[in-house]
């Protein structure tokens, strides 16, 4: 079953966060209460806002895509020079022969593409990609709606003890002086990852518009109930109601300039939210953190042939590379291919072994890839094999949090300082980092 969306069961205030909405900024009470006006509720965050420390704006973008369903990094990023590899996946596993070998900087003889994989075949092997293979987080339960809702939250082994995501705390370190773009979600709602900062989200460049940072209108009342009101946030709705018009009106010429897609533009759904957000970029607007979510990866059986373009997980692969593939030409064109920074996760891998029914079921450690500004070429973490002695219960082994990685691109390609309100309870220090970015 694929999971596409990541909703919270546990929706009582944190404890102990009654105080910090005395202090709650007004972009982000403006940006909630824009989206919830049309429900009769008014969406406002859970956190307090000076949790981590980011340097301005420095014209760098991070954009953050979540790979939901249990992508399968054994078919993505296959172990080629690993013979346990074959031995688990008889009928499912790439054939050495097909797949895209890793050249240029980053060479390295034990792993390769997915043969549908060219576009990032192609930017790896011109140095422009960083691969960390065996990253994760330390949920091991093989729950969707638990791992995804951990990573989103940047708290996967305490999940419940925040109720924001890591990018909304990061977005929410600075001062209430934000533009009003400075966070996109490509998509119909705000990410999980962003909750506790206002930002804007459209699937389409034609459906520009502002919306909560949680678009659960229950929960936004519960919260109500509970006594958060906006008097608490210290909202000034009639100041703020400014800003966001202002913002929409930047969006005009945008959206004027044309909403369809252009020749040879991939035309898949992800390819329609890369469009969207290249479009802002390549317009200058100053989106400093962006966020997609790309599901259909749960492939629990039939995943076919890796050289069949008709199979599943080929075409599955063939939609992700594309897409990329496509947004990264149009940053190059724009003079912006080191400036934006794409990092992908998932919430876990698939088994090692291959089941009854020609996929593989819920398993542990997956890839994590940087593609574009700041990516040092390479494979990156230590892997730990996949022979059966190596395994974790069945599972790739999770060498890399996931959490190291990110918090490696926020403070260097963002100029972040002081992540531990980003990731508490996780040292986020550079001893942590795996080597990623510049």
């Amino acid at each position: 079953m694929s999971t596409t969306t990541s909703r919270r069961t546990d929706r009582s205030p944190a404890s102990g966060s009654a105080g910090g909405f005395g202090t709650t900024t007004r972009r982000r009470f403006i940006a909630g209460s824009a989206a919830g006006a049309a429900a009769g509720v008014v969406a406002m965050p859970l956190v307090a806002p000076g949790s981590a420390a980011a340097a301005p704006y420095n014209g760098n973008t991070l954009v953050s895509m979540f790979l939901r369903g249990g992508c399968d990094g054994l078919a993505l990023f296959p172990p080629v020079g690993h013979p346990a590899y074959y031995d688990a996946r008889p009928t499912v596993a790439v054939p050495e022969g097909a797949a895209l070998a890793l050249g240029g900087p980053g060479a390295h003889p034990d792993f390769a593409w997915h043969p549908a994989a060219v576009r990032l075949g192609g930017l790896y092997n011109s140095g422009r990609v960083a691969v960390v293979p065996s990253a994760g987080s330390p949920d091991h339960s093989r729950s969707h709606f638990d791992c995804q809702d951990g990573i989103d939250a940047g708290v996967p082994d305490n999940r419940h003890s925040v109720h924001d995501g890591w990018l909304g705390r990061f977005l929410s370190s600075t001062s209430s002086e934000d533009h009003p773009l400075r966070a996109f979600s490509a998509g119909t709602g705000l990410a999980p990852s962003m909750r506790g900062y206002g930002g804007i989200a459209a699937p389409s460049l034609d459906q520009l518009g502002l919306i909560s940072w949680g678009p659960d209108p229950e929960w936004a009342l519960e919260m109500i109930a509970a006594g958060y009101t906006p008097e608490r946030a210290g909202g000034d709705l009639a100041m703020w109601s400014g800003v966001t018009l202002g913002a929409l009106d930047e969006l005009a010429p945008v959206v004027a300039a044309g909403t369809a897609l252009p020749d040879g533009w991939p035309t898949s759904s992800v390819g329609r939210l890369f469009y969207t957000l290249a479009r802002l970029l390549e317009e200058g607007l100053p989106v400093q953190a962006a966020t997609l979510d790309v599901g259909g990866w749960d492939h629990h059986d039939e995943m076919g042939s890796p050289t069949n373009p008709n199979h599943r997980t080929h075409r599955q692969v063939t939609m992700l590379d594309e897409a990329i593939g496509a947004f990264m030409d149009r940053m190059d064109s724009a003079g912006m291919g080191g400036k934006v920074t794409l990092v992908t996760m998932t919430e876990f891998g698939r088994r090692v072994a291959e089941n009854d029914s020609g996929g593989a079921d819920h398993g542990y450690g997956s890839p994590m890839i940087v593609v574009g500004g700041g990516a040092v070429p390479g494979v990156h973490g230590e892997y730990p094999g996949i022979a059966p002695a190596d395994l974790d219960n069945g599972d790739l082994a999770v060498t890399v949090d996931q959490r190291a990685v990110l918090s490696e691109l926020l403070a260097k390609r963002l100029g972040a300082s002081n992540l531990a309100g980003v990731f508490p309870g996780f040292d986020t220090g550079a001893a942590g980092h795996v080597g990623v970015a510049t």
